[in-house]
């Protein structure tokens, strides 16, 4: 049966003024996927930083951070005392007791010479309860080509956010398509035990403490003619009840050509975010004022490196750090569907799981550290956008995890 998709998120935002302001106008700092090793063991950026200062949870060494280590070039926490990083089997969630894959981590996309295409198709997925995703505009953009600075000096609010989301303004959009709801099935199961059990589009739901059946939620969009094995942007906006959503970026996405079926399809779920979300998160961990306006949430999950009989896996146990920091960064249980925020976890649960919010926005840096073995590693580092009043997404350091739709 064919698997919905889902793509955990995290809130998160940086203000331009105060990350222009940290790191001065050119982000090449924190977008550098150049990384070294400091004679005293800690995970380096490269010291080029273009000539700009260094963004304030950057590091080159141990020594520029307090209270915690320089992973990949980004102070980075250790994880909790005894806490082992173990990689979980999607298939059924179920943590595992071997160590993840952290051979790709720090890599650059190796230049891709010939490209084969597929079609991209999927639900787009709610983070939080809402309303149905319907009428949403899923647009795939080319990674290479992504500049911001266009829209990075406009200062009516609503004129920058029509800048970032219209067209080609930030990148070249290579297919779009408006998500609908699914074709009503000729049947559906009687009863459901879970959402794997259910049609495309439609969820296992609580109908009573003793029933549960598949339910309508999401909307379906299909885009033809995508690129395989290229880095991919994907950009999610809300065409109706605009109040209700959350633009929703997911960074550093790769379709296998391994992964499409024998029709020529490769599913991978699109995101948007429901502005009850975008509540809850913050108001749970203690930040009643919210998400400052202006600024913007990261969410993701860490997911280990992509084998040869095995896509991306989940990890436990890692923490997080960020170049330009998040006001806070909060944790989730082992439950799937469950997305309030423990307060007092300091690290990923069993389904890799994190959320940075009130982060300023501009370029920045996620990195995190995990305990293997017994040492503390790096699990690598990314750069990533961080989008006014936005989410952006991304899941490091493997690209195309399997999961499925929760």
């Amino acid at each position: 049966m064919m698997r919905l998709r889902t793509t955990a998120a995290v809130l998160m935002i940086p203000t331009l003024a105060a990350f222009s302001a940290a790191c001065g106008d050119s982000p090449r700092g924190i977008q550098s996927d150049t990384v070294g090793t400091d004679t005293s063991g800690g995970d380096t950026a490269s010291e080029d930083t273009g000539g700009t200062a260094p963004a304030p949870n950057a590091c080159v060494g141990d020594g520029d951070c307090s209270g915690s280590h320089c992973r990949s070039g980004v102070c980075v926490a250790d994880p909790p005392a005894g806490a082992m990083a173990f990689r979980t089997d999607p298939h059924d969630n179920v943590p595992t007791t071997d160590a993840p894959d952290l051979s790709c981590i720090d890599q650059s996309d190796a230049p891709v010479t010939q490209t084969t295409t597929a079609t991209l198709y999927g639900a787009v997925a709610r983070f939080g309860d809402g309303r149905k995703t319907e009428n949403m505009l899923v647009e795939v953009m080319l990674a290479d080509d992504f500049d911001a600075t266009p829209c990075e000096g406009i200062s009516d609010p609503t004129a920058q956010r029509d800048c970032f989301v219209t067209g080609d303004t930030v990148g070249t959009v290579i297919g779009s398509s408006t998500s609908a709801l699914p074709p009503t099935p000729s049947s559906l199961p009687a009863a459901c035990e879970g959402h794997e059990d259910c049609p495309i589009g439609y969820q296992c739901t609580e109908k009573s403490s003793v029933e549960f059946a598949c339910t309508e939620q999401f909307g379906l969009y299909e885009i033809a003619d995508v690129p395989l094995g290229v880095p991919l942007i994907i950009r999610t906006t809300a065409q109706s009840n605009q109040t209700r959503w959350h633009d929703t970026w997911v960074f550093n996405v790769i379709l296998y050509e391994d992964q499409v079926d024998d029709d020529g399809r490769v599913q991978y779920d699109a995101t948007i975010v429901s502005d009850g979300q975008w509540l809850l998160t913050p108001n749970t961990v203690g930040l009643s004022a919210g998400v400052t306006d202006g600024h913007g949430v990261i969410g993701g999950r860490v997911r280990d490196c992509r084998g040869t009989d095995r896509d991306s896996w989940p990890i436990s146990e890692v923490t997080i750090g960020l170049a330009a920091p998040a006001v806070k960064t909060v944790f989730f249980n082992n439950l799937e569907d469950d997305t309030v925020p423990l307060i007092d976890r300091e690290s990923t649960n069993i389904l890799g799981r994190f959320a940075a919010l009130d982060i300023a926005p501009g370029w920045n840096r996620i990195a995190g550290a995990g305990r293997v073995g017994a040492e503390v590693v790096s699990v690598g580092s990314v750069p990533v956008y961080v989008f006014p009043n936005a989410l952006t997404i991304v899941s490091w350091p493997g690209r195309l995890p399997y999961w499925r739709q929760h």
